[in-house]
């Protein structure tokens, strides 16, 4: 089978780019409705227990940490969605978030020593890629150009 000549290169990828990124936002929509149902199965469950005579205060301080990182996933799918980019800073806090649930979960007096320092450093790369990676440049450089310059623009009268 021959390529046919007289169809650019170009073309290929722009259709190709048109027929997939249709797909691929039907994917991630399809995985933001099953994260909800997760989301409201947890809910629906903490109420159950909640309301129980006993409560296992650890399974509930489990199931609202993993309520929260299932909202900030949800978040980083919803800015996908709309801006077509993943957004790292988000992952970032994701990263953040789940390490911590996992540590309160496990308790940090079960930890080894070893488990805690690399927990530890783990935590404070993340934090400081958040803080000094410059995650949010492209949100700055954005707001940048979109605000009024204060200083007034020279006239032929200021250069007399």
């Amino acid at each position: 089978m021959a390529l046919n000549p007289s169809i650019p290169h170009t073309h290929i990828h722009r259709l190709t780019r048109h027929l997939l990124e249709p797909a691929q936002d039907l994917l991630v929509l399809a995985i933001g409705l099953a994260l909800f149902g997760l989301m409201g199965r947890t809910v629906f469950w903490l109420l159950r227990e909640v309301f129980q005579p006993t409560l296992n205060f650890r399974q509930v301080i489990a199931e609202v940490l993993f309520i929260l990182v299932m909202v900030e996933v949800v978040r980083l799918l919803i800015i996908y969605l709309q801006e077509h980019r993943v957004a790292v800073d988000f992952m970032v806090e994701l990263g953040i978030v789940a390490t911590l649930r996992e540590i309160i979960l496990r308790g940090v007096t079960e930890l080894e020593w070893q488990q805690v320092v690399a927990l530890t450093t783990f935590l404070l790369a993340l934090g400081a890629l958040l803080r000094f990676g410059d995650l949010r440049r492209i949100e700055r450089f954005d707001q940048q150009q979109s605000v009024p310059e204060s200083d007034p623009k020279p006239t032929c009268a200021d250069s007399a």
